[in-house]
């Protein structure tokens, strides 16, 4: 069984500190010897973030759409499987040792052909009953000497099975001949103890197959007839009647199973697999990869098991803003600096909630507290995340812990805080060249008072000239996204980090715009000066004010 993969990842729409504070966590994991974690991002890096990571030479997080529990979460990997010419009594042994629902029977390039159950097999031997119904069986040669682990004696008969009539040679000699002789002697299997005169009269006749049953030897002048007639002679180990149910077992697999079946590709949901499971009546499903090769099986038991995924959630604590399916998976852990939302659990959990400026500052304190050694890049990474988070310290998110990381993540990472900072919102800073969706929604949260919705984009810059030129661009695009989302006002608040001060570009309806109290500048424009953070200073303004209109 696969053992269960951990991803440590940020909120949708990921800005710096989301996505480096993942990364940092990770590796700080990993470094704890926890296995099989990862950062992961729930959406499109952005163009400061993109930026860092190029700085330090580092590739973005898997992206990760969603965790909604799939097929491959859940499959039972190690499937015993049986080729088309296996036995049955071979398929039976399997089911009955391992104790499972269904076999599947593969071709030779591992691609499934069908299915075996137990209820296939007793089906079969129903359908078998009657004097000529039960006699005939499909077999091959190959086939008979695996199921009885015979010994051959002389070996004609090569390839797939065919139609054969199993005689027992319990009657005298005229009898047999008689019998014979209403039969086509090739499509003939003889089972006999060692009464030599039937021996000889089943090779003279040409028979298909001679069993000796019993594990008696054969005499040299019976194997030298039968070579001269071309007929196979084994010898086995089991007494007649044993041997005589044995052979009737020792059909091919392919015969037998059924070759419609259910299945499934590794990515299918499971909640669609349980609907599939609740109106079918297949005991479970066949897992495909892209190559219609078996890459599992999934049974009941496998749908009620939980997913072997789970999460480490930064920078955010609310389900709204998680990656979608965090809700039906595990989550271990949170680490975060935003105000408290709705977020429940199923079982205890750590999580670590503290009024700082940036989530990253919360991961290097792990580090100093643990003691564990970080990597000159990951410092960096980590600085990044403080320095966007908190606008260079300038924000009055920051916090003296903020304050306090930060020379010895400059000491780690051998950078200075300040031009970094200046380098990290110099490179980004150009609006014409992120497009206008980008700029919109590149950082854009949603927040809900009295169950009404309104959302707020940030972006930072250097001078307001190109936000000027593109307002009526930035609010048809606010517009846009108030509609889709049925929101009560959509805005951009538009941060200039050298003056210290944000424009706020509104799409609200009347009764939201009339109760806005910032200071207007022109018809959805607004001043906010020494305004710089959304978290502490615009948000919760905003949710004071619906609290009140509604």
């Amino acid at each position: 069984m696969d053992k269960e993969k951990t991803y440590v990842i940020g909120h949708k729409n990921p800005d710096t500190d989301s996505i480096c504070s993942a990364i940092g966590l990770a590796e700080l994991k990993r470094a704890e010897g926890m296995e099989n974690v990862e950062p992961a991002r729930a959406g499109d890096v952005n163009p400061q973030t993109a930026f860092i990571l190029d700085y330090f030479n580092m590739k973005p997080p898997r992206y990760l759409s969603n965790v909604y529990p799939r097929a491959q979460d859940i499959m039972n990997r190690d499937v015993i499987t049986v080729t088309e010419d296996t036995p049955l009594v071979k398929v039976m042994e399997i089911i009955r040792d391992k104790n499972i629902r269904f076999v599947p029977v593969v071709d030779d390039q591992g691609r499934p052909t069908g299915i075996l159950t137990l209820m296939d097999v007793a089906k079969r031997n129903i359908e078998q009953i009657g004097a000529e119904s039960s006699r005939r069986v499909v077999t091959s040669l190959r086939n008979i000497t695996a199921t009885l682990n015979a010994q051959v004696i002389s070996d004609f008969h090569v390839g797939k099975g065919k139609y054969f009539s199993v005689y027992v040679g319990a009657m005298e000699e005229d009898s047999f001949l008689n019998v014979l002789g209403t039969t086509n002697t090739r499509e003939c299997i003889v089972i006999v103890g060692d009464r030599e005169q039937i021996q000889k009269i089943s090779v003279e006749r040409g028979i298909g197959i001679l069993i000796v049953s019993g594990g008696l030897n054969v005499s040299s002048a019976i194997i030298e007839a039968a070579k001269l007639n071309e007929v196979s002679v084994i010898i086995s180990p089991f007494d007649t009647a044993t041997t005589a149910l044995l052979v009737r077992m020792s059909t091919p697999a392919s015969l037998i199973c059924k070759d419609e079946f259910e299945s499934t590709s590794e990515d299918e949901l499971v909640d669609d697999l349980k609907q599939r499971m609740t109106n079918g009546r297949d005991r479970g499903f066949v897992v495909l990869d892209d190559n219609g090769v078996m890459a599992g099986v999934i049974t009941k038991s496998n749908l009620l098991k939980p997913s072997r995924t789970s999460l480490i959630l930064v920078d955010h604590n609310e389900l709204s803003q998680a990656v979608d399916g965090a809700d039906m998976v595990k989550i271990l852990k949170v680490v975060d600096h935003h105000r408290l939302g709705n977020f429940h659990t199923t079982q205890p959990i750590t999580f670590i909630c503290e009024p700082v400026g940036s989530t990253s500052t919360l991961i290097a304190e792990m580090y100093k507290q643990k003691n564990v050694e970080i990597k000159k890049e990951i410092a960096g990474l980590l600085l990044a995340g403080v320095m966007s988070d908190t606008i260079i310290l300038k924000s009055p998110t920051t916090t003296d812990r903020d304050r306090a990381i930060v020379p010895w993540l400059e000491e780690k990472s051998g950078l200075d805080h300040t031009s970094f900072g200046r380098e990290i919102f110099s490179a980004t800073s150009s609006l014409k060249k992120r497009g206008v969706e980008a700029v919109v929604k590149g950082d854009y949260k949603t927040f809900e008072a009295k169950g009404e919705k309104f959302g707020v984009g940030q972006v930072e810059t250097i001078g307001f000239d190109e936000f000027h030129e593109e307002k009526d661009k930035l609010l048809a695009e606010l517009v846009k996204i108030k509609e889709n989302k049925g929101l009560r006002l959509s805005a951009l608040l538009v941060t200039d980090i050298v003056l210290g001060t944000s424009l706020l570009l509104v799409a609200a309806g009347k009764e939201v715009i009339f109760s806005l109290d910032y200071p207007k500048l022109e018809d959805n424009l607004y001043e906010l000066k020494n305004v710089l953070s959304r978290k502490k200073q615009v948000a919760p303004h905003l949710l004071s004010l619906f609290n009140e209109i509604y």
